[in-house]
């Protein structure tokens, strides 16, 4: 009986450590998504692609530029691609 709760308790532990360093990986992970996001919003190529979608939208609330409806897009994708 005694070797019985050992092996129980070797593999409760190694579980438990298996958690932990589970749990370590992820936070690991989660640490180093949040560094690439704040090199990402502190990147030159950030503010290119703010500035492009700003001024998207300032064309299209202006009329300068049509928003496609979905059915739109979709016909003028199956027009584009018959025409490769």
């Amino acid at each position: 009986m005694q070797i019985s709760l050992n092996i129980q308790d070797d593999v409760y532990q190694k579980l438990v450590n298996a958690g932990v360093d589970m749990q370590s990986k992820i936070n690991d992970y989660l640490v180093s998504l949040a560094d690439k996001k704040d090199d990402y919003l502190n990147s030159k190529q950030f503010q290119e692609d703010k500035a492009y979608f700003h001024q998207t939208l300032e064309d299209i609330e202006s009329g300068k530029t049509e928003l496609l409806s979905q059915e739109q897009y979709e016909n003028e994708m199956e027009a584009f691609e018959k025409s490769l």
